[in-house]
């Protein structure tokens, strides 16, 4: 869709619509039909709305109802406030004939447009907005009754948790009729999460697309400037407009619009150069000339809009502007007409883009910018309800605490009254950090902040707050010892775990009034993370249980379940299942469903780890459904990381690298735990690739990550990985040195049904080193251990072990044994596992049926085909070596395909390897080649892409 070029006289006819055409069509075929589920992504200004935009005006031209709802950075705590105001405008598309239940008054406060529609007479109870699964169950009627239509939520960054919630909810389960659009920045998402806070697989049966938006190139830029200035003009300026906007549409576009209003000037014409012409490249500066063009009236209200920071309506802009209706509208159109402002729904005007508004901002000076807060507050106070966060931010600008004091903690107050724990941890934290807060409220926030911390992902802030308040000998004896127990809880994740154990050690001797408290401190302390004896564990477990008794407090008692069955399940006692049945999961207390989320992610958790992977699943999926309805970021995410590792143990690794960096980028700053566990799972991928100088930097920077190793398998899935390493290199003697601190911690802990691959790989390296006596002493410890638990996966090791015993001095026992071994692999579906197992097979019956080669043989060649078709490029060529050393490699086809200028996939290996960096020696040991034969490969490689060894290595491979 190519809109005119700007004329003279300065009229913009608009930007013609370049670079997105694969785009708009991939757009359009995804909201041809519902249900669907599209997702733009792409950073500020890289043309996300107007590629929706493009694709919308063909579906309302074809008469599709299509609904569009923003989210904003300073929000009020609204109930999925960005759905609802796209909901607004859907009553008109409301056929008569359709009928709605009375599961909808649950919406009668949000959407009074709907109030002559919903059924009669009204249920009781219906003043009051509805609780979080009303609410959701009633927006999904509503979106059923429209029909076919199309829902536009943009700028889900921003997105509070509960809206999150409901859009996860709607594109997991969407109606029939629903295409959903979700615009938003990944780089601006809250730090882990995922777009709707849990990570999302598209259903089965839903469409949809995923769109990732990049800057413009040269080319493109250069097309937007003809339909701005025309072929000579862009030919002439096209290369400096490329390099000033860096083919950001946005950038791009506020120099031709700098350009047009020069060239539309008597006597003007288009500049041959850029430079000195006055118009900068900065966003601030080209919105501040844009501005300054205004006239006054014009002017007032767009500092009016810069002011209040969100879209607001004509009425509250002629507030804060003080002009009367006439004038208002005089000055809204003259900012429209000059792209400053934009209508971002019917009504409501502000910014286009964020910076633009700062840009404003930041021009007005400091006596008018005071004027307009003051008046900003006025006209907020007036509405009904009024904008508490809003009335909080104005007043705070106006540097005068008293009245800002009781407007935030009215605020903040709301914010946990509602569950929006991020707009509440943001304000609590402002309110400690004044001096002037009184001494009763700063303990009512520190409270409120110390249980809102618990659930949050980013607590680095909450932590420093609630540090200094429990340092504070003023507070109450039994106070004190409930925040420090919940700063001691996020410490354990947050930190070392022997920081988060004083705390909440010291906060039981605090919270001797406390009963209820005191037996969720012990609880804590019993639930199975600590580097002590499970004994231990089980010790403070019983005082946990004894001393909750004593109490009726339904969270505590639910607190305190959640805390037993993670140690059952940490332990594999049957037991733990039980009491999974007895969680009080249809509670209306919001935090003893909060507990139950906790009890089942954790029992899916250590089923993960304990190798029970179909229930790990099962109990997956009802984490996140509890979790969606309880809004805990914490474990939101953590539910992400297990579905991570679930799929890559079952051998699901298409795609999986592009995951692990959605949900931990490697290089970005998450938490200590939110990076463990996808770092192990890349430090598995780098082994079994062969990029085992990446596998090594990866495992000595998870010795680096705060808190390490906070919890005992971490340590013995790290010792088994640097083991592994080390015996595919030939450092038998390393490998067994490496894996002895992991072994130690294992038996302290006397905790043996952790699938870790430790004792495995402690057996080869034992052997490998000729100690089999250490190994089957080691061996004798599992047996003893897992006895009568609940560990599918360390019964399949055990297996393994006897068989790489056995194969010393018994082949065919051993061979057996690994047979069986296998055979559990495999029922667990675990199928790399299952694959390295199954070449141990092969190998071994090298030694138990040396006359008959095809056998063993056969045993290779399937585990090769396994590890060819996961990508495991080391494993697949150990493999391939041991069939060339007994002369049963598969022979290639006849007439061997000639690859020409492209890569064989022996180059490909390769170039993989080169692009990490490895040495030709490197590449030798990973491909099971000599470096001669490497040498030629990488020749060849490096030729064919045209391109040297510097050149192709790249850091983010």
């Amino acid at each position: 869709m190519v809109m005119g070029r700007i004329e003279g006289g300065g009229r913009r006819a608009g930007f013609a619509f370049v670079g997105r055409g694969d785009e708009l069509r991939l757009l359009r075929d995804a909201l041809s039909s519902g249900p669907a589920v599209v997702f733009v992504e792409g950073e500020a200004g890289v043309g996300k709305s107007r590629l929706v935009g493009e694709a919308l005006a063909r579906l309302a031209e074809d008469g599709t109802p299509v609904l569009l709802g923003w989210c904003h950075p300073l929000r009020e705590p609204l109930p999925f406030g960005p759905v609802i105001d796209a909901l607004r405008e859907g009553h008109r598309y409301l056929v008569p004939e359709v009928k709605l239940t009375s599961a909808v008054w649950a919406l009668r406060a949000l959407l009074p447009e709907f109030t002559d529609r919903f059924p009669t007479p009204a249920p009781d109870g219906t003043e009051a907005v509805g609780g979080t699964p009303d609410l959701m169950r009633a927006v999904h009627e509503v979106l059923s009754a429209l029909g076919p239509v199309v829902v536009v939520v943009e700028d889900v960054h921003w997105a509070d948790e509960a809206t999150r919630e409901l859009l996860l909810l709607l594109a997991r389960n969407p109606p029939q009729g629903l295409r959903l659009v979700v615009t938003y920045r990944a780089q601006d998402l809250p730090v882990g999460h995922a777009v709707l806070g849990s990570p999302y697989r598209r259903p089965v049966g839903v469409g949809g697309v995923e769109i990732s938006l990049p800057p413009l190139s040269e080319a493109q830029v250069r097309e937007l400037a003809d339909s701005v200035l025309g072929p000579q003009a862009a030919l002439a300026l096209g290369r400096q407009l490329f390099e000033r906007s860096g083919g950001l549409p946005l950038a791009a576009e506020e120099d031709l619009l700098a350009l047009a209003d020069l060239i539309a000037q008597p006597n003007s014409r288009v500049p041959s150069s850029l430079e000195g012409m006055g118009v900068p490249r900065a966003l601030q500066e080209v919105v501040s000339t844009r501005v300054a063009a205004l006239d006054p009236v014009a002017v007032a209200v767009v500092e009016a809009a810069a002011v209040l920071a969100v879209p607001a309506p004509e009425e509250v802009l002629a507030v804060l502007a003080k002009l009367d209706e006439e004038e208002m509208e005089e000055g809204v159109t003259a900012a429209l007409q000059a792209s400053v402002l934009i209508e971002a729904s019917p009504g409501m005007y502000g910014f286009r883009h964020v910076l633009a508004r700062r840009a404003v901002y930041g021009r007005i000076f400091g006596p008018r910018r005071r004027r307009l807060h003051l008046r900003a507050v006025e006209a907020l106070e007036g509405q009904k309800p009024p904008s508490l966060v809003q009335i909080a931010h104005h007043t705070r600008q106006l540097g005068d605490v008293q009245a800002w004091l009781p407007r935030a903690l009215a605020a903040a107050g709301h914010a946990v009254e509602v569950g929006d724990d991020g707009v509440a941890a943001d304000l609590l934290q402002q309110l400690l950090s004044e001096p002037a807060l009184p001494p009763e409220q700063r303990t009512r926030c520190a409270l409120a902040l110390s249980r809102i911390a618990m659930r949050r992902i980013d607590q680095t802030a909450s932590l420093a707050a609630l540090r200094a308040i429990v340092a504070d000998p003023a507070l109450a004896v039994a106070t004190r010892g409930e925040i420090r127990l919940n700063l001691g809880q996020s410490l354990l994740i947050k930190s070392p775990r022997a920081e988060g154990d004083r705390e909440i050690v010291q906060a039981i001797g605090e919270l001797e009034s406390r009963p209820d408290l005191a037996a969720v401190a012990m609880a804590t302390l019993g639930i199975g993370m600590r580097d002590v004896s499970i004994s231990e564990d089980i010790e403070w477990m019983h005082r946990a249980v004894d001393t909750v008794a004593s109490t009726d407090d339904p969270v505590a008692r639910a607190t305190v379940l959640a805390c037993r069955i993670t140690l059952l399940e940490t332990m594999g006692d049957p037991l733990g299942r039980e009491l999974l049945e007895q969680l009080p999961r249809e509670s209306s207390d919001p935090e003893v469903v909060r507990q139950c989320a906790r009890a089942v992610h954790n029992a899916a958790d250590e089923g993960y780890w304990r190798g029970d992977d179909d229930r790990a699943r099962a109990l997956l999926d009802e984490a996140e459904t509890l979790t969606s309805l309880t809004r805990n970021e914490r474990i939101a995410a953590s539910c992400g990381i297990i579905r991570l590792e679930l799929d890559f143990a079952a051998g699901r690794w298409t795609g999986l690298d592009d995951r692990i960096e959605t949900i931990a980028p490697e290089s970005g700053q998450r938490e200590g735990v939110f990076q463990v566990e996808p770092m192990l799972i890349r430090v598995q991928l780098a082994i079994a690739r062969g990029q085992w100088p990446r596998a090594r930097e990866r495992l000595g920077h998870l010795t680096k990550t705060p808190g390490w190793p906070h919890w005992p398998p971490w340590l013995m899935l790290w010792a088994a990985a640097l083991g592994r390493l080390e015996l595919a290199e030939g450092n038998m003697q390393a490998a067994w040195d490496g894996v002895q601190p992991a072994l130690e911690a294992l038996r302290r802990k006397n905790n043996w049904v952790w699938m870790t691959d430790l004792v495995p790989t402690a057996v080869q390296a034992a052997l490998a080193c000729g100690l089999p006596s250490e190994a089957e002493r080691l061996v004798g410890q599992v047996e003893r251990g897992i006895d009568g638990r609940n560990a599918p996966g360390a019964v399949a090791e055990l297996l393994l072990c006897r068989g790489l015993l056995a194969v010393q001095t018994a082949p065919a026992r051993g061979v057996e044994n690994l047979e069986q071994a296998q055979a559990r692999f495999n029922a667990i579906g675990r199928l790399h596992r299952a694959a390295r197992v199954t070449e141990q097979i092969g190998k071994a019956l090298l030694t138990a049926a040396p006359q008959s080669p095809g056998v063993a043989a056969r045993r290779l060649q399937e585990a090769a085909d396994v590890f060819t078709e996961l990508g495991a490029t080391a494993d697949e060529a150990r493999c391939r070596q041991a069939l060339r050393e007994i002369g049963q490699e598969r022979p290639l086809p006849r007439g061997r395909r000639s690859y020409g200028d492209g890569l064989s996939p022996r180059e490909e290996q390769v170039a993989q390897l080169l692009a990490i960096g490895a040495t030709n020696y490197d590449i030798a040991r990973a491909l099971s080649l000599s470096v001669r034969t490497v040498e030629h490969h990488v020749a060849r490689t490096l030729r064919k892409l045209r391109i040297t060894r510097e050149q192709i290595r790249s850091p983010h491979t």
